[in-house]
Order: structure tokens, then sequence, then C-alpha cells
């Protein structure tokens, strides 16, 4: 059985979601969750598809994984159960033995098409466009959960172990592979608000190797509220340069805040309003990249598409990593590019609110 090791990942943007609908959508429990016959002992507690770094081997493979929980007092061996990414399937995949479900615990299965690695590993892959997995008890009975698109190093989750119902489903930014899905009481933390104070560039030029760090010297930069940009309603109202038919493509935008308590944040949203395309940095890390080119970008990068009607002041959302963050003073760095150097206007804002575990 693989060796797992916990790790953080970059933060992207699904890239055919609308503005309304960044967060992928789950059906609720009652549809996800479909039993033929009586509902077996064991459930398909969480599942990731989508495993990028969120779950790595010691080779440092990143395997699809399915979390079975046992919510009885007895031990369940898995001889004699089946498991299959389609439910009418009949050559499905018989478990070993070996494989034992402790009481009130957990067991991971290894959706890589690695059998030969052991008897957790299994014969298929899981789709991050989403599709269905069935596990099936000796008499036949299954528990069926069907999940649509994930994204990358998010997990289906139950709420609470093998819970039902309405609201039970959630996707959950690294999961809690072999762990018991608890819940944890939360209140929202405002770390950045939207229309707050930037730092900004707005000549043209590129700004130093280091500008998305803390290091770097903005002393030098204007200061102005959100809503910046040009042509559209905004707070404060940045250069494009002299000509008109020939515009600045990229704005450069800084905002230091501090962080307390960061070893107790267990979520962070981010929230970006961008006309038209945008890279955003956390404390020297890329974390959301959206309507820009993949690769390396530059002062002269233009946007992927021009952004029109309630786009350009849509707040377009991201859930990342709060190991990101850093015990006291952390750095946001924004470059908003332009899809074309005519382009009649330019916006940028942003928020950022993390969960607070409540002790």
């Amino acid at each position: 059985m693989l060796g797992l090791l916990l790790a953080a990942c970059l933060g992207q943007e699904p890239p055919s979601a609308t503005p309304a609908t960044r967060r992928p959508a789950l059906a609720d429990a009652a549809a996800a969750t479909a039993a033929v016959g009586a509902p077996p002992a064991l459930c398909i507690n969480e599942l990731m598809p989508a495993n990028r770094a969120a779950l790595l081997g010691e080779d440092g493979s990143a395997p699809d994984w399915i979390e079975l929980f046992n919510p009885t007092e007895a031990d369940l061996s898995l001889s004699g159960w089946t498991i299959s990414d389609d439910r009418e399937a009949l050559d499905r995949h018989a478990l070993s033995g070996d494989l034992v479900v402790p009481a009130g615990g957990a067991l991971l299965l290894y959706a890589d098409e690695a059998t030969e690695a052991g008897p957790a590993h299994l014969p298929f892959k899981l789709s991050e466009d989403g599709e269905e997995v069935a596990l099936f008890d000796p008499e036949g009975d299954a528990t069926v959960l069907v999940f649509g698109k994930v994204y990358d190093d998010f997990a289906v989750a139950r709420a609470t172990d093998c819970c039902t119902g309405e609201g039970c489903l959630q996707h959950v930014f690294r999961g809690s592979p072999g762990v018991a899905n608890t819940p944890v009481e939360t209140t929202a933390e405002l770390l950045v608000a939207a229309g707050s104070t930037w730092a900004y560039r707005d000549d043209g030029s590129a700004p130093g190797a280091d500008w998305t760090t803390l290091a770097h010297d903005d002393s030098a930069w204007s200061r102005g509220g959100a809503p910046l940009g040009y042509g559209d309603t905004v707070t404060t109202t940045v250069s494009y340069g002299a000509n008109p038919d020939d515009k600045h493509v990229t704005t450069w935008f800084r905002h230091s805040f501090r962080v307390t308590g960061a070893d107790a944040l267990l979520g962070l949203d981010l929230g970006l309003r961008r006309d038209d395309g945008a890279v955003v940095w956390l404390n020297g890390a890329e974390v959301v990249r959206s309507n820009m080119p993949e690769g390396a970008v530059d002062a002269g990068t233009l946007a992927t598409a021009s952004v029109g009607d309630g786009d350009e002041t849509a707040y377009f959302s991201w859930s990342l990593d709060p190991a990101a963050l850093v015990e006291g003073d952390n750095i946001l760095a924004v470059e908003i590019h332009q899809a074309a150097v005519n382009s009649s206007d330019i916006g940028f804002d942003l928020y950022l609110e993390a969960s607070r575990r409540v002790d």
C-alpha cells in the first residue's frame, strides 16, 4: 500500500464555469447516493477524482482515491465485496478479503489502474468530469455515489460520515482521506475587503522580479481604492498611457495584510473582479490565473479573451489552501492584462475571506 503524505496545491480557475457557478454544483445526497436493495453496511464516504498534490505516494505519484467508511461496531472484511465505476457492469472488481475496514473507521482505495501494487489498488481511474462509483456487498446490495465535474485536489465528501439527505455532500479542498468527516465550527474572517486600497503601477513597465513578495519596495507606486481601472465606474482611475490606440497591456497591483493565528484557518476564499485577464500571487506564489494563457507572462502578454457585460464587474471565486498564508505580514500581488491594446476599459478588485476554526 502507498505511504501517503498531505501536501498543498495551487488554486486554479475552472476552465468553463460561469461567474455565478465557479464552484461545481453537487446533487443532493438523495440523488447522489442511491441504494440498490438494502443499504450496505459500508458507505463511499469521500473520493477525489483529480488528485494532483493533495495525497502523494512515496514515489511522488498522486492516485485518485476512494474512502470507505464503516459506521458499525465491528470490523468488516471486504471478502465478497465488489466495486466499479459502472453500476451496470458485469465485471465488477472483486475486493480482497485481506482488506478490512475497522469499526468506526475508514479504508482508502486507490483508483490508479495499478492492481499489481496491492489489494487496495483498483483497475480503474476516476473521471474529473464526473461519473459514478458503485460499491456492492456480498448479497449484491449497492451504494452508488454519483458526482459531476470536480476540480484539482477537491474531494467529494460527506459532511459527516455516511450521512444522507440534502446538504450531505460537499466539495472540500484536499479532503480528509482516512480521517473521520467531523463537522468543525468555523467563523468567517475578512482578510482583505473588496474596495480596499492598493498600490498600483500603471506606466506600462514591468516591476522588479521580486514584485510579488514582501521584499519589494513599492513606496514609489501610486495608491488608490478599488475598484481601480478606467472606462467603467471605478473608484480610482489608472493610466493607459499617451496613445489610446496603443494602451498599456498590463497594470500591476499590490496589497499587504496581517494574519494572526494562521494555524487555525481551515479555508480561504478569494473573489476576483478582472477585466480582462489576471494572474494573482500570494506571498510570491501564483494561486490564480484567470482568462490568461498558460506559460510565462510579461508586460506584453494579452489576455485570452475580451470581457464584456456582467463579466466586467462579476467576482469570480476560488478556494485556496490556507497554508499559503503566514503568521504576520502577507502580500497579494495581481497583474491585470488587456485582451487588446485598444481596449476601452480595465477593471480590478479583490476580496480574501478565511474560515477560522472556533475552539
